[in-house]
């Protein structure tokens, strides 16, 4: 059995760590070609910060698709090609997911403000005060509130981060599903950990 607790976890930003095809952005490519110099350095889990399709409002941390590669990084083939390279040298790979919000980007929120009510209820909307004004005085991680007003439904969205950050509803037992399908999906990947951001 596999202790977790005595790993070395290195963390890897892929943006800024290898570049194999001189565009100036690392890829998935990159840290397969670093595995062998990793494992002198003891480690066990390779921790993957986001590498999935993102506009990139806040380095991939604004996901619109948890389970694409973004091109920017590489292919699923490069992806299966590190996990499968990594497993070789007895070195297991951890994701970091973002499961607090999606990107406005993603097309559960693109559908949601179609105006679909089973996407709705995927994200927190709630209507304004009496007055017109957000439903608090909360404020964002990132600066201002944390209430965007959607004219078409006369009702706000809660983002606790940047305003392209809608929060994901997990009062909604159908979110915690595609989550979960979202986790057993990259499992069936060759995945062997997961890191959960916020």
């Amino acid at each position: 059995m596999y202790d977790f607790r005595k790993s070395v976890v290195y963390q890897i930003y892929p943006k800024s760590f290898c570049d194999t095809n001189g565009d100036g952005l690392g890829d998935l490519r990159g840290v397969t070609a670093k595995l062998d110099y990793l494992k002198t350095l003891g480690v066990d889990y390779i921790w993957m910060t986001p590498f999935f399709v993102s506009p990139q409002c806040d380095n991939g941390y604004d996901v619109a698709d948890y389970r694409n590669i973004d091109p920017r990084f590489g292919t699923m083939e490069d992806f299966e090609t590190l996990c499968r390279e990594a497993k070789a040298r007895d070195i297991r790979v951890m994701l970091d997911m973002v499961f607090n919000h999606t990107s406005t980007y993603h097309q559960w929120f693109q559908k949601a403000l179609e105006g679909d009510p089973v996407y709705q209820d995927y994200y927190i909307f709630r209507p304004g005060k009496d007055d017109g004004s957000a439903p608090t005085n909360w404020e964002s991680k990132f600066g201002g509130g944390v209430w965007e007003y959607v004219e078409k439904f006369d009702e706000y969205y809660l983002h606790l981060f940047d305003v392209t950050q809608p929060d994901l509803n997990w009062d909604n037992e159908e979110v915690r599903k595609e989550l979960q399908k979202v986790i057993r999906f990259w499992m069936g990947k060759g995945v062997k950990g997961f890191r959960f951001d916020v």
